[in-house]
């Protein structure tokens, strides 16, 4: 697969969310969602402890719209329609993708302030189906910390099924090992109907 021959679009809709790929401007916008909830993201997430200033956030939307573009890292902000407010983001992060086989695994987060109204699980599902029509993708992940329990309930409400359990290989602040539950999809047939379109 040659990747930069790829044509992903830069703007995916569900019904109630527009995702679009990163780029100069959003800085602003991306950092205010990033600091309501900030301590979850770096439990789960491992984001640094020190908080990003706006321009940095500023800085790595233009790196991003760079990579997105070089398809090194895929990345989508995530925008409510009506607002058009950034709730969030979500990726296909580098290290579990292997473009080869096509396979791909799926991060997100959402604002501590719009959680608990099924934005993580649109945006899921809109990466799902990028991956498996436009990417053909073979097989599609999810990964979660055992602990998790609000990230757990996007795999599941997506017909994703549990493979396996892992305990280690993420790091945790307190220096334990994290048991973390990877979830899987082979197909976008058993994902739930949820209306994608780009």
């Amino acid at each position: 697969m040659q990747r930069l021959l790829i044509n992903l679009p830069e703007i995916i809709y569900t019904p109630r969310l527009k995702l679009q790929m990163p780029k100069a401007g959003f800085g602003e916008k991306l950092h205010q969602a990033m600091m309501d909830g900030y301590e979850d993201g770096i439990r789960w997430l491992a984001w640094p402890p020190e908080r990003p200033s706006i321009e940095t956030v500023e800085s790595d939307c233009r790196l991003h719209h760079a990579e997105f573009i070089l398809r090194d890292y895929i990345r989508y902000i995530i925008l409510e329609k009506e607002t058009v407010n950034v709730v969030g983001g979500c990726a296909f992060p580098f290290q579990y993708a292997n473009w080869k086989i096509a396979q791909f695994a799926i991060s997100y987060f959402i604002k501590n302030s719009e959680r608990s109204k099924g934005y993580a699980t649109e945006a899921a599902s809109a990466m799902t189906l990028l991956a498996f029509k436009i990417l053909n993708s073979k097989k599609v992940e999810i990964y979660c910390d055992s602990e998790n329990t609000a990230s757990i309930k996007i795999p599941t409400c997506l017909n994703f099924k549990l493979e396996y359990i892992q305990k280690g290989g993420w790091p945790r602040l307190d220096g334990e090992l994290a048991q973390f539950h990877a979830y899987s999809i082979f197909s976008p047939d058993d994902l739930p109907n949820i209306k994608v379109k780009w």
